[in-house]
């Protein structure tokens, strides 16, 4: 597997120091890290394009609605989409540096990992609270700017409560999965790789 050659290449730098060594380990490792890195660039990009279409139909929408009597839901979704793109923008130019051969290749790609381990967990955060958010904002303002809707009993109220809490739970659960699948296993690889790479370091040190 390309695996244990990067293994046996790190170890054949590690025990025999040889000139120049160092170059073709970081042409293995790019190699065997591109491809999780590359899937993460491209799920990151067809995320922007679909963010980018639906935040733009719906802003477009609610200042055009009934002339414009929901702007502020349009301003809370080109704020909400205005944080994602800074996200995106800082995540893509992280995992461009990530694909960088000629950095320093095992200390440089640990941080690197870290780092983008940190933006994933804020993502996930992020992506789950903006959900009761959003939800309870448009219902405040659909509340007080929607003729009649002011009315609403008690029991409509308790009924409107308890449906977003019901759907931050599965929001909670769906956003997990989906983090996961389109970033968390690329990034697990990426882990599993730089330890690996740790044991035959490990292996010298107590030889």
């Amino acid at each position: 597997m390309e695996l244990d050659n990067i293994k046996e290449a790190w170890q054949a730098h590690e025990v025999k120091k040889i000139p120049g060594d160092n170059d073709e380990i970081r042409r293995m490792l790019n190699k065997k890290s591109k491809s999780p890195i590359a899937k993460m660039k491209k799920n990151l990009l067809w995320e922007m394009i679909v963010i980018v279409v639906l935040y733009t139909i719906g802003i477009l929408y609610y200042i055009v609605a009934d002339h414009g009597r929901y702007w502020e839901l349009a301003l809370m979704l080109f704020l909400v989409a205005v944080l994602f793109m800074y996200y995106y923008y800082r995540k893509n130019k992280l995992l461009n540096e990530m694909e960088c051969v000629a950095c320093e290749v095992k200390s440089n790609l640990e941080r690197q990992v870290s780092t983008l381990d940190k933006y994933l967990r804020l993502y996930f955060i992020a992506g789950t609270l903006l959900t009761p958010i959003a939800y309870f904002t448009t219902g405040l303002v659909v509340l007080y700017k929607t003729p009649g809707v002011g009315n609403i009993s008690a029991k409509g109220i308790s009924w409107f409560v308890g449906s977003g809490i019901g759907l931050t739970v599965m929001i909670y659960f769906a956003n997990k999965w989906y983090v996961n699948k389109l970033y968390g296993q690329h990034v697990k690889k990426l882990k599993n790789l730089l330890q690996q790479m740790d044991e035959p370091s490990q292996y010298n040190s107590l030889s």
